[in-house]
């Protein structure tokens, strides 16, 4: 009975031993061709013109601040529409 407690604990030992060890890294395999080259930034520069232009046309879309009644007061929305708010 002991002894196949003990080689029972000794087989698990081994077990877990062996499953946490990391393998061996091999040797490297070849060099693949070189792949396309990137864009030179001109996206950069049309994505921020895009993003300047449409900032600008949401201010000019959203047009003077309404009139509103007394106790209430104008704001943008994230949206940049105006809205009159309670004071």
């Amino acid at each position: 009975m002991k002894r196949s407690l003990f080689l029972g604990a000794l087989s698990l030992m081994l077990l877990v031993g062996g499953c946490s060890a990391t393998p061996a890294a091999g040797p490297a395999g070849p060099q693949g061709p070189p792949g396309d080259q990137g864009a030179s930034g001109q996206n950069a520069d049309r994505d921020r013109d895009r993003d300047r232009d449409r900032d600008r046309d949401k201010d000019r879309d959203a047009g003077p601040p309404p009139e509103c009644t007394r106790g209430q007061h104008p704001v943008k929305d994230s949206g940049g529409r105006w809205a009159c708010v309670r004071d």
